[in-house]
């Protein structure tokens, strides 16, 4: 698996989130915790397993004439690479807005958002941002909502 980069699909994740909850399974029990509404055989659900493995995202064992899967990465440490690769995706100038948006979209607790306002107080800010849409080329051409037109970047 790349370090930095955490690219799996969505049926993946689907795989993984059952696989972090059990700690370890076999594929039937893989295919029994995934919803009825995906309608996934079988078949589906250890093609999704045998990708994993070659990402090296799951380990697998033989135990009789099962195979056991258990997961190479942490759930915690899956999550932050996602935040990552999401955030490297985004122009510098608009990830605030992104963050803004995904806490607007989440459901927190009280302590959940208290946590968070104790992160941002602690936050090493800088003076600015810079456009980073297109930083081999030089040239932004992106809306920003604070300017209206094309930035020369330096």
């Amino acid at each position: 698996m790349i370090e930095n980069e955490f690219n799996i699909s969505n049926a993946e994740l689907v795989i993984m989130r059952v696989i972090w909850s059990l700690g370890e399974a076999r594929v039937d029990e893989i295919a029994r915790q995934v919803s009825p509404e995906l309608d996934w055989s079988l078949a589906t659900v250890k093609t999704l397993l045998g990708r994993l493995v070659k990402k090296e995202m799951l380990s697998t064992e033989k135990e009789g004439r099962k195979f056991i899967y258990r997961p190479l990465i942490a759930e915690c440490a899956a999550i932050s690479l996602m935040g990552k690769t999401l955030l490297d995706k985004v122009c510098q100038t608009k990830q605030s807005q992104l963050l803004e948006d995904m806490i607007g979209m989440s459901v927190l607790t009280a302590a959940d958002a208290r946590h968070l306002i104790e992160i941002l107080e602690k936050r090493q800010t800088v003076e600015s941002v810079s456009c980073t849409c297109l930083e081999d080329i030089g040239v932004c051409s992106c809306q920003h909502e604070h300017e209206q037109v094309a930035v020369k970047m330096v």
